[in-house]
């Protein structure tokens, strides 16, 4: 720490740090706030081994933050002194890292659920005119973004086209991608193509690729934790073989999907983690003051983005296109006061902060408002599934081909005739087969929505939990494990060593 503590100092022309304060443990990252003799505060960051692809993931990052305060006027953090080479010998903190400002103001997870939903949209009308900013300004090739001394891009040609006009600037380019989907569940160790790329069929297809390397060449895909999986034939059972052959029929319809008017072919840089934590708020005005946590951020289509910000609370179905403003339901005003009437408002108030939000996007930022629409579409569905087949999907995915090759016929008429599906036949013993997994893992999923519902606030949200709860929530899983067992286990079929074997609470 004595060597990070004076790279902070010098980095924001102190004399020597004071103290050093540990931040919450992240999944990614380890953070401390420095204060300096000079009374200043900054943030250092140093990512776990699990961030990403060592150099690229804290080079692209640092460049990211820049581009994103300079070009594209969204408040990330100012960065006074980093290094993305743990094992240069002029770096005396032995490890990567990034000395940044502290943001000011507050986390909005301090504020945003004792706010009105008027409040709420105020923050949202800002988070949006980012958004649309993020929109307007287009890359013509896809990866992540760096600092032109700090990756071999080849690039030619403008980096970007804002509003129509192309705009050379030659302290960047883009390079190999750092998303998280790259380096998640041993993919950082794969041996794929990483970028750049410049069309969005290359980058595509490098998906579609990465998806098999990672198949083929890791052991086992990871313990999910959105689906039971068990023996069949009660529940799903994932096989490489069943992984690789939705990533066949991936291959088989992607040029087509991707010649749609519909899709688009320029990469956008997008934050896709705008939760409650990332955005920082002044507690009065309720005006965005930074936006933090830019690891990662990549550059790729808008069908690939999250662009509906996570801090919308919603969990319901999409609301599509019925987006007149709700009026309570009697069946609420109808409750008496208590508990289950403050739950069924507090819900229907999320989903009318949903409905204004995508009311806003398809009044002012139409592109946007397209691609969330795509979003639901079969041909959206299948082009997000297939970046974590290695993982888990591929069920939904080859059931999303039949649901394709209706939604082909009704919306590509040709000669006065419906033009058939182009691609893939599917034998009746096939649609059969996808149709019996499709149910399998739909009963899995509900079986774990089911416990996630039973645990409530204790559900150890991305595999992990506090430790004043860790007993507490093993004993609850445990419990919910063996009432599974004793309720199938009378099934034809059933083999429990199966069951535990993917079971993903366990160890």
């Amino acid at each position: 720490m004595d060597g990070l503590a004076s790279v902070a100092a010098a980095s924001v022309g102190a004399r020597h740090c004071v103290n050093i304060e540990k931040c919450p443990d992240g999944l990614y990252n380890k953070a401390y706030i420095l204060t300096m003799d000079n009374g200043k505060e900054v943030i250092a960051k140093i990512p776990n081994p699990n961030a990403g692809i060592p150099y690229y993931t804290t080079a692209s990052e640092v460049a990211t933050m820049d581009f994103a305060r300079d070009v594209l006027q969204t408040p990330a953090p100012r960065v006074y002194a980093w290094n993305a080479c743990a094992d240069d010998e002029s770096n005396p903190v032995r490890a990567e890292y990034i000395v940044m400002e502290k943001m000011g103001g507050v986390p909005l997870s301090r504020v945003w659920w004792g706010l009105q939903p008027n409040k709420k949209l105020k923050v949202l009308l800002q988070v949006f005119e980012y958004q649309r900013g993020w929109t307007r300004t287009r890359f013509r090739r896809f990866g992540g973004l760096y600092y032109a001394k700090d990756a071999d891009s080849g690039q030619q040609g403008p980096l970007y086209v804002e509003d129509g006009k192309p705009v050379w600037d030659s302290r960047f380019v883009v390079g190999p991608a750092v998303g998280r989907e790259w380096s998640d569940a041993g993919r950082g160790n794969v041996e794929c193509d990483r970028g750049p790329w410049a069309s969005i069929l290359s980058y595509r297809e490098a998906v579609g690729l990465r998806e098999i390397a990672a198949i083929k060449q890791l052991n086992d895909a990871p313990k999910q934790m959105q689906i039971v999986y068990g023996p069949e034939p009660l529940l799903y059972q994932p096989t490489s073989q069943k992984k690789l052959a939705a990533l066949s029929s991936y291959f088989q319809i992607l040029e087509i999907l991707l010649r749609d008017d519909a899709v688009p072919t320029d990469g956008h840089l997008w934050h896709d983690d705008l939760h409650h934590d990332n955005i920082f708020i002044d507690p009065e005005s309720l005006t965005i003051s930074g936006i933090i946590d830019w690891q990662s951020v990549q550059i790729a289509p808008l069908f690939d983005h999250s662009l509906d910000p996570c801090i919308l609370d919603y969990t319901g179905p999409d609301v599509g296109d019925q987006l007149s403003r709700p009026a309570i339901p009697e069946s609420i005003k109808s409750l008496p006061q208590g508990e289950e009437k403050a739950a069924a408002l507090a819900e229907f108030l999320d989903k009318a902060v949903m409905i204004a939000w995508r009311s806003l996007v398809q009044s002012k930022n139409a592109e946007q408002y397209r691609m969330l629409s795509f979003q639901q579409s079969a041909a959206g569905n299948l082009l997000h599934l297939s970046r974590r087949i290695y993982e888990l999907g591929e069920a939904h995915f080859r059931t999303l081909l039949l649901d394709l090759q209706d939604e082909w016929g009704e919306n590509n008429p040709q000669s006065g005739q419906f033009h058939p599906f182009p691609i893939i036949n599917f034998s009746q013993l096939e649609i059969v087969e996808i149709e019996t997994d499709m149910r399998r893992a739909d009963l899995g999923i509900q079986l774990m929505k089911d416990i996630q519902r039973d645990l409530g606030k204790l559900w150890p949200e991305k595999g992990l939990v506090g430790d004043e709860d860790y007993d507490r929530v093993k004993t609850l899983l445990g419990r919910r494990k063996g009432e599974l067992i004793a309720r199938y286990c009378t099934r034809q079929g059933w083999d429990t060593a199966v069951f535990e074997q993917h079971w993903p609470f366990d160890g």
